[in-house]
């Protein structure tokens, strides 16, 4: 079985772990509006924000983080 995923971000190409995700922590921010996915507890060496307001994190091609910004308006 593959463990992971791999995106496209137009010219960046991402790799999930899906291992990652037994240890991943959401946390909703009520003052910002801002779901917060953390794969990892590491510091990102890159931060992609999409143009749907999401904020992508990023460390060795490694997804490890996710805040989707005005998560109300998403639902």
């Amino acid at each position: 079985m593959n463990d992971q995923k791999v995106f496209e971000l137009k010219t960046k190409i991402i790799t999930l772990d899906l291992a990652m995700l037994e240890k991943a922590t959401i946390v909703y921010d009520q003052l910002t509006d801002t779901l917060h996915i953390n794969l990892s507890e590491e510091e990102a060496e890159e931060t992609i924000l999409l143009e749907n307001g999401i904020v992508v994190r990023v460390k060795n091609d490694k997804l490890i983080g996710l805040s989707v910004q005005s998560i109300s308006k998403h639902a």
